[in-house]
C-alpha cells in the first residue's frame, strides 16, 4: 500500500454496519481493526483503506468520529478516528467515505442558534431592568454628580470593557501589552502550518506561559489561579468558528449594539473593545471557572452572573455544532481501496485578532440639545443659506430629542437622526436642528429678518415690513403666508 511517502500505523477502529442508525448495531467492549460480518457474503477485504483528515493548516482532525464507508451493494464499515486517521483493510473496488454521516447538522445548528438568542436576550432584559433603576438614581443627583459618576464609570461593565481598558491601566509599550502578547501568540498559532498534525492549541501553550496567562488574566478581572491556558484555547477557538458562521455572528453583533442601546449612560461610557471575542471569552470563563475566579469583577451581581453561565454554554453548544457542520460538509470523498493515502482537507476558519475586530463604534448622544433659533419666536441671527424653522410647539420637539438621547444610534444616518415623528435632524457642535418633516419648514434670510423685525420692533413693524417686501416683489405671496404664520405663531408666545 503506498503511504504517499508518510509513515502512518494501521490506526482507527472499524466494524460492519448495514444501516445509517448507529445503534442499529451494539459495539463490542474491543473493536478489532476490522471485523465483517461473515453472516452476510460479499468480497473479503483483501484491499486496505488509508484516510487522513486534516484542517487545511495541517492539523488533524479530532479523534473519535465516526466514519461509514461505503462499497456499494450491502457493505458497509463504520469506523472512528483516531487523531484524524483511520486504515482499514477493505473489499476490492471504489468506496465512498462519509465523516458524521448520521448528523442533522443544520437542524442542531438551529437549536443551538434559538438556545444562544434565549440567553442573549434574558441578559438584555436583566439590562433593561438594571438601568431603569439606575435612572431613578440619578434623578435624585446633581448634574455635578451624575457627570463624576460617568467619569468613573468608564470601563466598569462587565462585557466589552477589559480590553479598551489594557492599554490605559498597563501604562507600558505595545510589545509587553498583555493583550498584544496574547493576541500575537493565538493568531500565530491558528495561522502556523502545522507539523505531524499537531493541534493549533499545542503550539499555543507551547509559545505562551503560564506568566504571561497569570498577567493578562488580572488585567481582565479574573482570579489566575482558576483559569488555565487551555481555557484560552477553547475560548479562542469558540470565538473563531462563530465569528466565521454568519447567523452566529449576526447574533452576537445585534446582542452588543442592542446591549449598549438599552444602557443607562454610565454604562454607555463602560462599552468598548474587541465585541464578538469578548463577549464569548467573558461568558466561558464564567463556565471554566463556575464564577468562583472573579476578581476584579466581584461586584457582577448575581443575577447577571446566572444568566452568564447559560450564556456560555450555549456559546460551546453553537460553535461545536458549527465545527461538526463544517467537517460533514468538506469531508466527503471518493477512492479506490489499495491505492495511496488519500489527505482530505477541510477549510478552518479565519484568525480572529481579540482586539480588532472591527469594533462597533457606538456613539453617546445624551449631551445634545436643542437649539432654540429655530423656533419663530426665538430667532437671532439669519443665514444665508437658509433657516428652517419649527411650526410645533417646543415640547414636541423635546420628544424628538429626547428618542434620539436613548436610540441616537438605531436612528442615525451618518450625520442626521430620522425620528419616529418623520422629522430630520442635523446636529451642530453640541446641538441638533430640523433639516425636514413635519412641521420644519424652511425660510429666506429675508422672511427671518421679517421675525427679527418683529421680536427688536414689535410685530405691527414686522408686519408693515413684510407687506412692504410683498409689493415690491422681494418675496412672493407663497412666502408671505407662511411668513404671517410664523408671525401668529410668535404673537401666540407673548410677541407683542
Amino acid at each position: 500500500m503506498n503511504y504517499d511517502n508518510k509513515r502512518y500505523s494501521p490506526s482507527g477502529r472499524c466494524q460492519p454496519t448495514f444501516s445509517n442508525i448507529r445503534s442499529a448495531l451494539a459495539r463490542p467492549v474491543h473493536i478489532p481493526d476490522c471485523a465483517l460480518d461473515e453472516s452476510t457474503p460479499g468480497p473479503a477485504p483483501t484491499k486496505e483503506i488509508g484516510l487522513v483528515f486534516e484542517w487545511d493548516n495541517g492539523e488533524h482532525v479530532a479523534s473519535n468520529i465516526p466514519c461509514h464507508l461505503h462499497f456499494g451493494g450491502e457493505t458497509r464499515i463504520y469506523g472512528t478516528l483516531d487523531n484524524g486517521k483511520l486504515f482499514c483493510p477493505a473489499p476490492p473496488g471504489e468506496y465512498t467515505a462519509q465523516l458524521l454521516e448520521n448528523l442533522d447538522e443544520q437542524k442542531k445548528l438551529s437549536e443551538a442558534r434559538q438556545t444562544l438568542k434565549k440567553a442573549l436576550d434574558d441578559i438584555i432584559e436583566f439590562e433593561k431592568a438594571e438601568a431603569a433603576a439606575l435612572a431613578k438614581v440619578q434623578e435624585g443627583r446633581s448634574d455635578f454628580s451624575n457627570t463624576l459618576h460617568l467619569n468613573l464609570a468608564v470601563g466598569k461593565g462587565f462585557f466589552l470593557g477589559a480590553w479598551g481598558l489594557i492599554v490605559s491601566l498597563k501604562n507600558i509599550a505595545d510589545l509587553a501589552n498583555p493583550l498584544t502578547q496574547f493576541s500575537n501568540a493565538l493568531t500565530s498559532a491558528w495561522n502556523a502550518k502545522s507539523s505531524e498534525g499537531q493541534s493549533w492549541g499545542a503550539s499555543f501553550l507551547q509559545n505562551y506561559s503560564e506568566e504571561q496567562k497569570r498577567e493578562l488574566i488580572e488585567v481582565l478581572g479574573f482570579d489566575p489561579e482558576a483559569i488555565t491556558r487551555e481555557s484560552l484555547v477553547q475560548a479562542y477557538e469558540t470565538a473563531c468558528f462563530i465569528y466565521g458562521d454568519q447567523p452566529s455572528k449576526q447574533l452576537l453583533e445585534a446582542f452588543a449594539v442592542t446591549y449598549v442601546s438599552v444602557q443607562n449612560k454610565e454604562e454607555l461610557a463602560a462599552f468598548g473593545g474587541a465585541v464578538i471575542f469578548e463577549i464569548v471569552l467573558s461568558a466561558l470563563l464564567i463556565v471554566f471557572t463556575g464564577g468562583v475566579g472573579l476578581a476584579a469583577r466581584a461586584a457582577t451581581s448575581a443575577g447577571l452572573l446566572k444568566l452568564l453561565r447559560p450564556l456560555g454554554t450555549a456559546l460551546l453548544n453553537v460553535a461545536n455544532f458549527i465545527k461538526r457542520a463544517t467537517i460533514k460538509s468538506a469531508s466527503r470523498t471518493k477512492g479506490i481501496t489499495g491505492s495511496i493515502v488519500r489527505t482530505i482537507r477541510i477549510r478552518k476558519p479565519k484568525a480572529i485578532i481579540p482586539g480588532n475586530v472591527t469594533p462597533l463604534i457606538i456613539r453617546d448622544w445624551s449631551h445634545l440639545r436643542i437649539s432654540q433659533r429655530h423656533f419663530p419666536h426665538k430667532v437671532t441671527i439669519p443665514k444665508k443659506t437658509g433657516n428652517t424653522m419649527y411650526t410645533v410647539p417646543a415640547e414636541i420637539v423635546a420628544k424628538d430629542l429626547k428618542e434620539i438621547h436613548s436610540h441616537g444610534e438605531a436612528i442615525r444616518k451618518g450625520e442626521t437622526f430620522i425620528t419616529s415623528s418623520g422629522r430630520a435632524y442635523g446636529t451642530h457642535e453640541a446641538s441638533i436642528h430640523p433639516i425636514s418633516g413635519p412641521g420644519v419648514i424652511n425660510i429666506t434670510s429675508t422672511e427671518y429678518n421679517v421675525l427679527i423685525t418683529a421680536k427688536k420692533k414689535g410685530m405691527a413693524s414686522a408686519r408693515k415690513f413684510l407687506e412692504e417686501i410683498t409689493k415690491r416683489d422681494i418675496i412672493t405671496k407663497e412666502q408671505n403666508i407662511r411668513t404671517s404664520k410664523l408671525l401668529e405663531l410668535m404673537s401666540s408666545e407673548g410677541v407683542k
